[in-house]
């Protein structure tokens, strides 16, 4: 378990910042985060890992129940051990799921950024393609008259 928290604490820190280069200017950032850590955040996607119909691959949170290699499962007589097992068994599971929520929400803020700023800049886009008479020639690259000297 210490190892998987190792592994955990190491994709935080990753996807910790790829959250803050988006907030610099970098907003693809958000996108690739929102799509490395996607599987392991929002689980398995209709279409992209798995076809309607077919039974979807296990999620990711149902793999990883190790207890760090407790295994509750024995039948010791000896209940004071088993149950201090038990006990740090549950805390290292606590933890876990405690930095579990930290990367998920780093990844779903990425999320949020990313729809709000593609929402802006497609808006954009229409916004300028609708209107793009009444924005004037200093909004173009090239005006009409170089167009028929280029060919473009």
């Amino acid at each position: 378990m210490a190892n998987s928290n190792e592994k955990i604490q190491e994709e935080i820190v990753l996807s910790k910042r790829m959250f803050i280069g988006g907030c610099f200017g970098l907003p693809w950032l958000w996108i690739c985060n929102a799509l490395y850590f996607r599987l392991q955040v929002f689980g398995p996607l209709v279409l992209v890992d798995y076809w309607p119909g077919q039974q979807p691959p296990p999620s990711l949170n149902g793999e990883e129940n190790d207890n760090g290699g407790v295994n509750n499962n024995n039948n010791n007589n000896n209940n004071n051990n088993n149950s201090s097992d038990q006990q740090q068994a549950m805390e290292q599971q606590l933890e876990y799921e405690m930095t579990r929520k930290q990367l998920e929400t780093w990844v779903k803020r990425s999320t949020i950024g990313a729809f709000v700023v593609m929402s802006l800049f497609v808006s954009w886009i229409i916004t300028f393609q609708v209107n793009k008479d009444s924005f004037g020639p200093k909004w173009f690259v090239m005006d009409e008259t170089d167009a028929t000297k280029t060919g473009w």
